[in-house]
């Protein structure tokens, strides 16, 4: 074997050693992202905070939004301008005692989906987070999404009045 051989041999070994441990010691944090089922919503808009319920219409929509949407959430990497322009809280003021004789992963727990509609900084446009807060303890993802696949949720919040925030 010809000296460069080795050396090409020596280093696609290192690397693939390097990679494999990388993987190794992140794996166990690669874990999809599950939404639990939803129960009822209640929609929090603007910089007043103004809070109604989703009526079983619109309820249905964002179910059928997050079926749609359960792939490509990943970690925040960096921190947002502000704490987004919507949020939609998911089962609160439930009794999980009506759930107890589902399996864990059917039980309603309360998440929050906050939407950015562009209002703070446009590198933040159509920009989903889910926090979840379980006995994991509190996660954030992310999702960005296109226009049209973002559209739901935008008509969603768009079909009330509110009084909006102006660009900073």
């Amino acid at each position: 074997m010809r000296k460069q051989n080795i050396i090409l041999t020596s280093v696609l070994a290192l690397c693939l050693v390097v990679v494999l441990g990388v993987w190794l010691m992140v794996r166990k944090e690669l874990k999809p992202v599950a939404f639990p089922p939803v129960v009822n919503a209640e929609l929090i808009v603007g910089p007043l905070h103004k809070k109604r319920l989703l009526t079983p219409d619109e309820l249905k929509v964002v179910k059928d939004w997050i079926q749609k949407n359960e792939k490509g959430w990943g970690p925040l990497h960096r921190n947002p301008p502000s704490t987004g322009d919507v949020e939609i809280q998911f089962n609160q003021n439930i009794d999980l005692k009506d759930y107890a004789d589902k399996p864990k992963d059917q039980q309603p727990r309360p998440f929050t989906l906050v939407l950015w509609l562009g209002i703070s900084q446009a590198d933040w446009n159509n920009k989903v987070f889910y926090e979840v807060s379980n006995q994991d303890g509190s996660k954030v993802f992310l999702k960005t999404c296109e226009d049209e696949e973002f559209a739901p949720l935008r008509k969603l919040v768009d079909q009330y009045d509110y009084q909006r925030t102006l660009f900073p």
